[in-house]
């Protein structure tokens, strides 16, 4: 620790600028490339976990998926707070959806496309809200 105290205030300070962004900061939208790179990154480690036979492969994709969104929700994207809400509704819409079409519940390979089709959802609503226009431009 460097020995200096925050205090309350420094701490309502950060908390308060993760939910409400100071005026004037620029809201850029999602970037779309890494974005891409996290959604291949979740269908590899969801492919490799389901050949191995680990079952925790689709909680691995849910957990990076969200972690991404989150991330780009610090950094201060547009329409964060709505796009995140957005990209979980749509990803929690998918999985029922997936899972009521789904023949074999407990087949690895079939939780594997369920979860696969629920990161991609997530992730194209999440960055196609964060581009939509803002207000009054």
């Amino acid at each position: 620790m460097s020995g200096k105290s925050r205090g309350p205030h420094g701490v309502a300070r950060s908390v308060r600028r993760f939910f409400w962004l100071p005026r004037g900061t620029p809201r850029h939208p999602s970037p779309v490339v890494p974005t891409l790179r996290i959604s291949v990154f979740c269908l590899a480690t969801g492919a490799l976990a389901t050949w191995a036979g680990w079952d925790e492969g689709p909680i691995v994709m849910t957990l990076a998926t969200v972690w991404s969104m989150l991330d780009d929700v610090i950094d201060g994207v547009r329409h964060r707070w709505p796009a995140f809400a957005a990209g979980l509704a749509v990803a929690w819409g998918v999985n029922r959806l997936a899972h009521a079409s789904l023949h074999a519940p407990d087949a690895s390979w079939g939780e594997y496309s369920v979860y696969a089709s629920t990161t991609l959802a997530a992730l194209a609503t999440f960055v196609a809200v964060t581009r939509l226009p803002c207000r009054g431009r």
